[in-house]
């Protein structure tokens, strides 16, 4: 699937709520957010470079300003990477799921 395709997918089928102060683009797609603290939030997104995807999860915080920028805190997968890494997640979800 190209990434064209990929970005009309993830807007019709995902719900997740997008944060509204980072803007998609032709080669990075926001899929969500996690509120960390009222000036910090985990950003999810998609990127394309050279013909590549990857998963981006960044820590972004809030100026005295009030502008949200990225910080250096953060993981950059390839799509391969991210599939070991829900492998991961679906294994501790399993678990915490059979002690709840």
């Amino acid at each position: 699937m190209d990434f064209a395709e990929l970005k009309t997918r993830i807007a019709a089928e995902m719900t997740l709520e997008k944060p509204d102060f980072v803007q998609d683009t032709d080669t990075n797609i926001n899929i969500g957010f996690i509120d960390l603290s009222p000036t910090q939030k985990l950003i999810f997104s998609l990127s394309q470079f050279r013909k590549r995807e990857y998963l981006d999860i960044r820590t972004w915080f809030q100026d005295q300003s009030g502008e949200w920028k990225p910080t250096k805190k953060g993981v950059h997968l390839n799509l391969e990477q991210f599939e070991n890494f829900r492998d991961i997640l679906d294994n501790l979800s399993g678990i915490l799921g059979k002690e709840r």
